[in-house]
């Protein structure tokens, strides 16, 4: 029997700049270290109260799992993780990550190869405000989670955003760097970083030899000082770019989880909004 091909529109402009973006970032830009420290911090800091631990035995979807610098740390204790990615990223986190029940899936969360229901729990950090809508992205991919089952997602918020979070965001330099190819935002990102460099990190280097690391670590982005330029100028670069960066409210994030149970909304470290909550039979439908 003939199998009936679905018709599927072609992406977006955006979603496909978006693909060949990160795609660059987590290929082309990525090292080979291993960094779990790095990626303990981060996940601590966007799933507050939420130790890759909980996911024990459970069946675990992350959304946008790039590189899988947090897929590894969950992996360790689900019984089933898989990743799904947009860019080519999946391809390093796959090299990565050889774990047995561990996979990487490169797709469209907008549209997830995957049955509803058939997950335990869902995260996803810092990824579903880089879709053209993050309301409907959200909704694409909460029915993957059985009824009873987590959901956990990180968003960038401006609200009650550290303001040295918000500076980094560059939200003023946007407008002009996303007219800009990516060569000439390399170049913007490599002087950024060299300007960084030079005002902040090595001033903390060297707070750090004359034994005054109580002062260092007052000084923004302290923790980046030891890091590999390669480190430094991802970092950077991600802030130019993405095609597509929405800042979601308080009040929007709660409103995705309408129907949901266990409610909760944390701001998570000055860096954004935490929601969390269980899936109910209502919100399935």
């Amino acid at each position: 029997m003939a199998e009936t091909l679905v018709d599927v529109p072609d992406p977006e402009p955006e979603v496909l700049e978006t693909l060949v973006s990160y795609s660059y970032q987590h290929v082309d830009l990525a090292d080979d270290h291993h960094l779990r420290g790095d990626w303990r911090a981060t996940w601590d800091r966007f799933q507050p109260g939420l130790s890759p631990a909980a996911f024990d035995g459970e069946r675990v979807l992350e959304v946008g799992s790039g590189e899988g610098r947090h897929a590894c740390l969950v992996g360790d204790h689900a019984r089933l993780l898989v990743g799904l990615d947009l860019s080519r990223g999946v391809e390093l986190a796959r090299r990565r990550d050889p774990s047995p029940h561990t996979f990487y899936v490169q797709g469209d969360l907008r549209r997830p190869p995957f049955r509803a229901g058939v997950f335990d729990a869902l995260y996803s950090n810092g990824v579903i405000h880089h879709t053209p809508d993050p309301a409907a992205s959200f909704r694409a991919v909460a029915p993957l989670v059985r009824v009873g089952g987590c959901v956990s997602v990180w968003v960038y918020g401006l609200d009650e955003m550290r303001w040295t979070y918000r500076m980094s965001h560059l939200t003023w330099l946007r407008p002009l760097t996303n007219r800009l190819p990516r060569r000439g935002q390399m170049v913007v990102a490599t002087g950024l970083t060299a300007a960084a460099e030079a005002g902040l990190w090595t001033p903390v280097r060297v707070l750090r030899r004359l034994g005054l690391g109580g002062l260092a670590e007052r000084v923004p982005y302290h923790d980046a000082a030891d890091k590999e330029w390669t480190y430094k100028l991802r970092r950077m670069f991600d802030r130019l770019n993405p095609p597509v960066t929405h800042y979601i409210t308080r009040d929007e994030l709660l409103a995705w989880f309408d129907d949901f149970e266990e409610v909760e909304v944390i701001n998570a470290a000055g860096q954004g909004w935490t929601g969390r909550g269980r899936v109910t039979a209502l919100a399935r439908s």
